[in-house]
C-alpha cells in the first residue's frame, strides 16, 4: 500500500486512505456486491464502483477512511431532521464518493 507521502496521483493518495468495508457481500470469482449506496454496484476484482472511491482488492471491498471530504455548519432547518432543536446549527460532514 502506498503511504500518503509517497502518492504520485490523487487516486493513489485516496487509495492509501482506505480500509476494508462492512457493507458488502463476497460473490463468486472474488467479485463483491457493494451496499454502501443505492447503486448496489457489482464490483469485479481490480475494478471500482460507480463512485470511483470504493474498489475491489482481492475480493475485499476497500472504502475511504481517515479523511473528511466536506465539512459544513448550517442551520438545522436546512437538514432532513429540521424538527430537532430548531434555531440551532448542525455540523455536516462527508467523504468522497456517491452523492446518491
Amino acid at each position: 500500500m502506498t503511504t500518503p507521502t509517497q502518492a504520485a496521483t490523487l487516486e493513489q493518495l485516496l487509495d492509501s486512505l482506505t480500509v476494508e468495508g462492512e457493507l458488502y457481500e463476497l460473490l463468486e470469482e472474488d467479485a463483491v456486491r457493494c451496499y454502501a449506496c443505492g447503486h448496489r454496484c457489482l464490483i469485479k476484482e481490480g475494478r471500482r464502483g460507480i463512485c470511483k472511491v470504493r474498489f475491489n482488492e482481492g475480493g475485499v471491498l476497500k472504502v475511504p477512511f481517515g479523511y473528511v471530504g466536506a465539512l459544513q455548519c448550517d442551520p438545522t432547518e436546512k437538514k432532513p431532521f429540521f424538527h430537532v432543536l430548531p434555531g440551532s446549527d448542525t455540523l455536516t460532514f462527508g467523504m468522497l464518493g456517491c452523492d446518491f
